[in-house]
């Protein structure tokens, strides 16, 4: 957690919280697109998505998955947008990753779309062969390190009040 981010502070302070677990939090947004706008953040204090780990980016996305169905059920949602703004360009105005969790009705007012661009061949082919390059790299996936598992002593057995049946034969046999 940082003292400076908006997000952190957020999630500690536990200000309308829908769900949390031990890696990610989700509440309802400070500043709604529309009324039901959720957010959910890594609790650990990362500023790009590039930066989490990614076995928490899993949870992020689960949970989405599973708030986006509560929007549903809930909200009566005819459909969700899930967001992430990542980076400055991308509209990124807090310090720390968030996924948003829009739900949306026909006709809700809310403008999301963008006019697609006619690239040329060249561009196209330019970009695929950019991105393809990187992608080569995709494979490996950052697995959460196993946490030591705790050896409980058994209890020792205590006497009781009440005299043990089974005991009391015991102590009969000669």
């Amino acid at each position: 957690m940082s003292d400076d981010c908006p997000v952190c502070k957020h999630i500690s302070i536990k200000s309308n919280l829908l769900y949390e677990d031990q890696k990610v939090a989700a509440f309802l947004s400070p500043s709604p697109s529309i009324a039901g706008h959720i957010v959910i953040a890594p609790k650990q204090h990362v500023p790009i998505l590039e930066q989490v780990p990614d076995f928490i980016v899993s949870e992020l996305f689960i949970k989405a998955n599973k708030l986006s169905i509560a929007c549903f059920e809930s909200l009566g949602a005819e459909g969700t947008n899930i967001i992430v703004q990542n980076g400055v360009a991308s509209g990124q105005t807090l310090p720390h990753v968030t996924v948003h969790i829009i739900p949306r009705k026909e006709n809700d007012g809310l403008q999301l779309q963008w006019k697609p661009r006619q690239l040329s061949e060249e561009q196209m082919s330019t970009v695929e062969l950019a991105v393809k390059e990187e992608a080569k790299k995709i494979g490996f996936f950052e697995k959460e390190k196993p946490k030591p598992i705790e050896v409980k002593k058994p209890e020792e057995i205590k006497p009781t009040k009440e005299e043990n049946y089974l005991i009391k034969q015991l102590n009969r046999i000669p």
